[in-house]
């Protein structure tokens, strides 16, 4: 599949959305998918060497620099940069939200999909291509002053409007879910949750306290060093090389209060002296919002000598301080997902997180939690967590590695393809009350029929196609204040192939920007289908309709399939049509009674489609109750198409048709019988459609 990937915000590589960017990126293009990044701007010409290295270890090709400007040329795995001018975040917004969107639609024809890894960061006012959203958190609406206040504006209000316009939203959490429901307004159905995988590889450390190692310490290059801290004044303090892999790790970008260093530091300084000694507390992570609260907390501590801060760590150097933890602890106020807990998991270190948000989630009966905002009880926590037993930690690493089987980048990626997929399906349809309506021309819709007709038969019924209109939706659909009928409707929400049998059907499709490319009527279908059963050599059969009209018809047919072919002037020219009608039935059908005898002569006639002439909502009724009885390809209800092929009725001028005011025609044919049905059915429809495109229709 050829997906263009976003990878915007990239945060310079020091967050977790970094992560979650390399490694979908990595997962997609091991599954062989043909990736297009789309990145930030470099600075530097440094940084876009550094980005393309990166990319190269995703496991694609050496990407394709592109310029700012998106001269887009096609390879197996290309980078494409924003403009230079959106370097700055509310730039960046804008762009994203109002220029992208174009230029995705000059491009749509290159991509299956668009992957925006970051959607609680960056989206777009509409997507012209199939995309997927993921959103990491809303961690704005749980952390008052997390962000400046036009940043808060933004993400509350602006970005969900629009991020909810994406044809799918991924969230990496049942919390972030249950969030995007609560805050976004979002519905349960319109939401996937595909957990984030684990990074790294599983790998149980050894536990017999090492002491050839040291503990990282932090460097103004933000390259990992190992060297020995200042010792405490206290001569009987243990040295970290004594210690070192018992220490208390914590990796996370020091920002406060979200990530919630200060209250774990006063947690940690309630530890009695010579427990903390045993183990020192590590902070990794780069300096973000407000660092300097949490670099003059640690300074203040009595245990200051104890705590570590390493900077930011590379990722060819987190192996090694994972190997120097002897425990890990996640304090956060609030995560989307907390990915250093899967893999601290898998490391086979004991845990200890914060009970809120998706982190009590990932935690399951794993780590021991406690309530981020309560110092006493993280203090409680981690002296539970350093004081177990070997039986009780043996255990808690064996629940851990079995519990880190459900996270993975490849099901994650796979889970994104598979949206993409249905996506594509669901594309082919525009879905209207619920009801699939087919995006195809009428020949398009002959020849689906056809197939239907032509298939071996090992499915338990035959295929159920509808050709839906104002009247269908008059008689099946509910809505206040209006009734319906559900088993009607659950007919024609289940069936295998519905066309729009009416302009006002296709004008609804439109204006949901599900456009429907043309209506396809019983009435024009009937004739194509019965020339390529001619062509074919597939029998029909007719259920209803007056005898004399559908003998009519079939005349009529009868010399357009000669003309057609070229037999016009021939006195006896061959007839195909008296070979594909093999029976019908005018008995009268009684949809309260069972009718074995019917369904009887249709299979003993052996028809490869059954055309049902009875009228919504009968014809489908029967169809529907009938379906698993009937040995036929195709059943077609086609209400009174004979009577407009045989000219028992007129049908209206071209024009009227093509505009929608068929049904004014008709009316004055048969006012008598028609007026109250169709003024029901336009005042029903007009209101329910109105519903539907203000999004309050709930029925689908």
């Amino acid at each position: 599949m050829r997906l263009l990937v976003s990878c915007i915000p990239y945060d310079g590589g020091k967050s977790g959305i970094s992560t979650y960017v390399r490694e979908v990126v990595r997962a997609l293009a091991a599954q062989g998918h043909e990736l297009t990044l789309l990145c930030e701007p470099p600075a530097r010409k440094e940084e876009s060497e550094k980005f393309k290295v990166e990319s190269e270890k995703c496991g694609g090709e050496r990407p394709k620099v592109q310029s700012s400007t998106f001269n887009f040329q096609p390879s197996t795995f290309n980078s494409v940069f924003a403009p230079r001018w959106t370097r700055r975040a509310v730039f960046s917004m804008l762009w994203h939200l109002f220029v992208l969107p174009f230029w995705l639609r000059r491009h749509r024809k290159e991509f299956d999909g668009f992957v925006i890894c970051a959607a609680n960061r960056r989206v777009c006012a509409w997507y012209p291509i199939e995309t997927t959203a993921t959103v990491h958190d809303l961690a704005n609406f749980h952390i008052p002053g997390k962000y400046s206040r036009l940043r808060m504006f933004y993400l509350a209000h602006v970005l969900p409007f629009f991020a909810k316009r994406a044809q799918h939203l991924v969230a990496v959490s049942e919390a972030t879910k249950i969030d995007m429901v609560k805050y976004w307004h979002c519905r349960e159905k319109d939401v996937t949750v595909l957990y984030n995988g684990l990074t790294g590889e599983v790998g149980v450390k050894s536990w017999s306290w090492r002491t050839d190692r040291q503990f990282p310490l932090s460097n103004s290059n933000s390259e990992l060093q190992l060297n020995t801290p200042t010792q405490n004044s206290n001569s009987n303090s243990p040295t970290p090389t004594q210690n070192s892999n018992s220490s208390i790790l914590y990796i996370s970008r020091i920002e406060h209060p979200g990530k919630n260093h200060v209250r774990l530091i006063e947690a940690y300084s309630r530890l009695p002296r010579s427990l903390a000694e045993a183990h020192p507390l590590v902070i990794a992570g780069a300096d973000w919002k407000d660092a300097e609260v949490v670099h003059e907390a640690a300074a203040k501590s009595p245990h200051a000598d104890l705590i570590r801060f390493t900077g930011f760590v590379a990722n060819e150097d987190m192996p090694r301080l994972w190997e120097e933890a002897g425990f890990y602890v996640f304090p956060s106020l609030f995560e989307g997902f907390g990915l250093s807990l899967v893999e601290a998991m898998a490391k086979g270190i004991p845990c200890a997180c914060s009970n809120n948000g998706s982190l009590g989630e990932i935690a399951a009966d794993v780590a021991i939690t406690f309530d981020p905002e309560s110092v006493d009880d993280i203090a409680s926590a981690l002296r539970r967590l350093l004081s177990e037993t070997e039986a009780e930690r043996a255990a808690r690493v064996a629940r851990g590695l079995e519990h880190i089987k459900k996270f993975s980048w490849a099901d994650h990626a796979k889970g994104i393809v598979g949206l993409m997929d249905d996506m594509r399906r669901a594309s082919s349809v525009s879905r209207l009350f619920g009801i699939p309506v087919a995006r195809v021309t009428q020949s398009e819709a002959v020849e689906r029929i056809i197939s239907f007709a032509k298939r071996v038969k090992l499915e338990s019924k035959p295929a159920f196609v509808a050709t839906l209109n104002v009247d269908f939706v008059a008689n099946a659909v509910s809505g206040w204040p209006f009734g319906g009928n559900d088993e009607l409707w659950g007919y024609l929400r289940n069936a295998d192939f519905v066309t729009a049998d009416g302009m006002p059907i296709v004008l609804l499709s439109r204006l949901l920007r599900r456009g429907l490319p043309a209506r396809v009527t019983g009435a024009d279908m009937v004739p194509a289908i019965c020339r390529r059963c001619a062509e074919e050599g597939l029998k029909v059969y007719v259920l209803g309709g007056d005898k004399d009209a559908v003998s009519e018809a079939f005349k009529k047919l009868h010399l357009t399939i000669h003309l057609r072919q070229g037999y016009g002037g021939q006195a006896q020219p061959p007839n195909h049509l008296t070979t594909i009608l093999v029976g019908h039935d005018d008995a009268f059908v009684k949809l309260d009674e069972q009718q074995p005898e019917i369904v009887e002569r249709i299979n003993a006639a052996k028809p490869d489609i059954l055309f049902v002439a009875l009228g919504n909502p009968k014809q489908e009724l029967w169809m529907g109750r009938n379906a698993s009885k009937l040995d036929v390809g195709a059943m077609v209800g086609i209400g009174g198409t004979f009577n407009f092929i045989a000219g028992k009725v007129k049908r209206a001028p071209k024009w009227m048709q093509k505009s929608g005011l068929e049904w004014i025609y008709r009316i004055i044919q048969e006012p008598g019988r028609l007026w109250r049905r169709y003024a029901y059915g336009l005042v029903k429809f007009s209101w329910l459609s109105l519903l539907h495109v203000l999004g309050k229709y709930r029925g689908v």
